[in-house]
């Protein structure tokens, strides 16, 4: 293992603020449906918000908020191109909730690609822990138009960066949770705002009462936090010492 991701495994992270586990615990998360998934660009104050609330149909909606000081946009939009051929570094970034990650093969020229290639829809294939459970997840990584971003709703929030699609449970099995990360600039850094919208596909009954709770959705929301917030913590260094 490489001297870098030894030191930065054992580096501190950050911990996760009372009030926004209060809001995780108990607060609410402003309801988007998924058809209008462009509100949470063009209404400032959701970028804003921590919570969880429950759609009519018991689906979930969960927002995670925070900021990210001291990183750039070339140099996200490099992690989210570099780190899945990097399994190293993907456990540098969380150590004690990642614990493997793969790609698909029909997308391996573009990961092994010598510069960063232009975005290209891919899947990832990662093996976290969330809350007390270690789960393998298929990641489908989307096109934020082909997602259902609207082209002017982009514009009009000055063309953030935004990775979005779904996350599946299970091997691809069970649709986990639609999710879309939005980061706006801020100050020194980037405003991290993400939504997921949870179960929204999910009809079966045991699987909604086993997913589909305010323990899990806390969870879920406590361990995208903790991502992001320990992000600036490495993403400059990998950032200077792999990017060529």
């Amino acid at each position: 293992m490489d001297p870098i991701y030894s030191r930065l495994r054992v580096r501190d992270i950050p911990p996760v603020p009372q009030e926004v586990l209060d809001a995780f615990e108990s607060g609410s998360a402003t309801l988007i449906p998924i058809d209008e998934k462009s509100r949470a660009l063009t209404e400032l104050p959701l970028r804003m918000e921590n919570g969880i609330s429950e759609f009519d149909d018991g689906s979930m909606m969960v927002a995670v908020s925070c900021h990210l000081a001291g990183v750039t946009r070339e140099m996200l939009e490099w992690w989210e191109w570099w780190f899945p051929g990097h399994v190293d570094a993907f456990r540098a970034w969380l150590p004690d909730s990642n614990f493997d990650l793969t790609y698909s093969e029909e997308h391996a020229d573009y990961f092994n690609a010598e510069r960063m290639p232009e975005f290209r829809p891919h899947t990832l294939y990662p093996t976290q822990v969330v809350g007390d459970i270690a789960l393998l997840f298929k990641i489908d990584v989307m096109d934020p138009v082909e997602f259902g971003f609207d082209r002017e709703a982009i514009r009009r929030s000055g063309d953030p960066l935004i990775f979005c699609g779904n996350i599946k449970a299970r091997k691809g099995k069970i649709l986990y949770t639609d999710f879309a990360y939005m980061f706006f600039p801020e100050g020194d850094g980037f405003r991290f705002s993400a939504r997921f919208w949870a179960g929204r596909t999910n009809g079966n009954r045991f699987l909604r009462i086993m997913l589909l709770n305010r323990r899990r959705m806390y969870h879920l929301g406590v361990s995208c936090y903790r991502e992001y917030t320990s992000l600036p913590g490495l993403l400059p260094e990998m950032y200077a010492e792999f990017n060529q």
